[in-house]
């Protein structure tokens, strides 16, 4: 994707500026998202943005430095309700819920835009950049979060390493979601977890 601005660094979040601004950012937001859900990353241009909010280049520019960051925020503005985090019971079936969750989003309305996504990093490290910093390091954290749990709870071997038993967990999930060969559901989910678990007590004293 080109850059079509000039620093790769995340803009911060503004002041709320007047509504009539406020509408034009909520526009061109939609509008940024409405092209991702047609369209690859690297397809969009931002002039296109403008024109389908009804605003110019310029108005965009004020509020994000780079398209990507526009991309970004566009995604995380239209997704960050729909991922609901469990926040009952122990740390495993939370866990477990987590995964169905994530399975739920994957394979709803914003899978496609997901998988858009992750295919377009690989080619833009600005992306990428931004990708890391607002999506998946946060996630990774609140995986994390569980993990520890269940170790300090006995639920897991005091070995067990969060992030590659998170890879092993999410991996089959991420395959399917890209691959689409295979259908992601509930069971095969379920399947997923309940090997991670077994394997990680069962490696206890090398995982």
């Amino acid at each position: 994707m080109t850059v079509q601005c000039g620093s790769s660094k995340i803009d911060a979040k503004r002041p709320a500026g007047r509504p009539r601004s406020q509408a034009s950012r909520r526009a061109i937001l939609r509008a940024a998202y409405s092209l991702l859900e047609r369209k690859p990353f690297a397809a969009i241009s931002t002039i296109e943005i403008a024109r389908q909010a009804q605003v110019s280049t310029a108005t965009i520019y004020r509020w994000w430095k780079t398209q990507e960051a526009l991309l970004m925020e566009a995604f995380l503005d239209k997704t960050e309700h729909e991922f609901v985090l469990p926040t009952h019971g122990r740390p495993l079936a939370r866990l477990r819920d987590y995964m169905l969750e994530i399975g739920r989003f994957f394979t709803g309305k914003h899978g496609i835009v997901v998988a858009r996504l992750l295919a377009a990093i690989q080619d833009n490290p600005v992306l990428r950049q931004e990708f890391a910093e607002r999506v998946f390091l946060p996630r990774r954290e609140e995986a994390h979060g569980f993990v520890r749990q269940a170790i300090a709870e006995g639920q897991l071997p005091a070995g067990t390493n969060p992030d590659l038993f998170m890879e092993l967990l999410i991996g089959p999930l991420l395959m399917r979601l890209l691959l689409r060969h295979e259908k992601l559901s509930a069971r095969s989910i379920r399947t997923v977890y309940d090997l991670a678990i077994a394997g990680a007590r069962a490696a206890r004293p090398r995982f």
